[in-house]
């Protein structure tokens, strides 16, 4: 995550920034730039949808990391085996050619190829020198997978997994507690409840029960992987 920390700020930064120059609604108006008002509103806005996205990216991020190809198989696969198998390669797939790219330039560099030096002719001849052996690459190893997934009988009868994950009573317990919470969320933003309104005047940050309700429980969810992490953390030092 540290790696995407510049680029979560210059993208947050950007986005708080000129959404107040592009977009004039709002009803607080702070001061004018050039005969264009600058509202609250429209900056709170820019902060809310910064938030927005880069918590998106980091759902992304995580389900990379945590749910890798054969925990996603083993619970999509039976009902829907061939999307679950396409989901999974897509899912795998901007990482892997991102690894792939990386370990060329790498070997690129050492050879004298490299794309950040030299003339920009020069530049854009190595970069596309890199991508054709990246593309070359992975149709290779595509035709490979094919060929393996055929000669082993892929999709010719029932598909057993490879670690058999299981449920236990703990792990019922919390789901249920999980999904209760998620339920709880669910009709708290139906009812208006946990909700911020901007436009097109930005409503107030009193907080009512249900609010704090409805807060408790998104956080007890956002932050249940890492209150289990923390505690076999602990368990493990003390």
């Amino acid at each position: 995550m540290r790696k995407w920390v510049p680029a979560f700020l210059l993208m947050s930064t950007l986005i708080i920034v000129l959404n107040p120059f592009l977009n004039s609604r709002g009803t607080n108006i702070l001061f004018y730039f050039r005969g264009k008002q600058v509202t609250l509103e429209a900056i709170v806005y820019g902060v809310v949808m910064s938030l927005e996205i880069v918590a998106i990216i980091i759902m992304f991020v995580s389900f990379n990391l945590i749910v890798n190809g054969t925990k996603f198989l083993f619970v999509f696969a039976r009902f829907l085996p061939r999307t679950a198998f396409l989901s999974m390669l897509t899912i795998r797939f901007v990482p892997l050619l991102k690894r792939r790219l990386d370990e060329i330039s790498s070997v690129s560099q050492i050879r004298g190829l490299a794309i950040h030096t030299g003339s920009v002719r020069e530049r854009a001849k190595n970069g596309m020198l890199q991508m054709q052996i990246l593309l070359t690459w992975s149709l290779e190893e595509a035709i490979q997978t094919a060929d393996s997934m055929k000669a082993r009988g892929y999709g010719t009868g029932k598909r057993s997994s490879y670690i058999p994950y299981q449920l236990n009573k703990r792990d019922w317990g919390w789901l249920i507690t999980l999904a209760f919470m998620f339920l709880i969320c669910l009709i708290g933003g139906y009812l208006g409840y946990g909700k911020i309104l901007i436009y097109p005047k930005l409503g107030t940050f009193h907080f009512f029960f249900l609010d704090w309700l409805v807060l408790f429980c998104m956080a007890f969810i956002y932050s249940f992987p890492l209150l289990v992490e923390g505690r076999e953390q602990l368990r493990w030092k003390f």
